[in-house]
C-alpha cells in the first residue's frame, strides 16, 4: 500500500501565511484569518503530497530533496 505525507498551507493573495501537517490546524488558522479579514475572499487553503518509502521516509529527487507534488 502506497502511503503519502501531506502538507497544508494557508495563502493570502498567493503569499504563504501558515503551513502545517494537519488539516484541522490549517482549517482553524483559516477560520481565524477569515474572521479578522476585511476581504475574506483573498485566503485559500492548498495541499501537496509526498510519497513515502516502505520505511516511512519521504522519497527524494536526484539532489536529495523531498519529492513534493505540486500545490493543489
Amino acid at each position: 500500500m502506497v502511503q503519502y505525507k501531506t502538507e497544508y498551507r494557508v495563502n493570502k493573495k498567493g503569499a504563504e501565511c501558515f503551513r502545517t501537517d494537519s488539516f484541522e490546524k490549517a482549517k482553524v488558522k483559516y477560520d481565524q484569518l477569515i474572521e479578522k479579514a476585511a476581504h475574506p475572499e483573498i485566503y485559500t487553503i492548498q495541499q501537496r503530497d509526498c510519497r513515502l518509502t516502505r520505511y516511512g521516509c519521504k522519497e527524494t529527487d536526484c539532489w536529495g530533496r523531498p519529492a513534493w507534488g505540486p500545490w493543489r
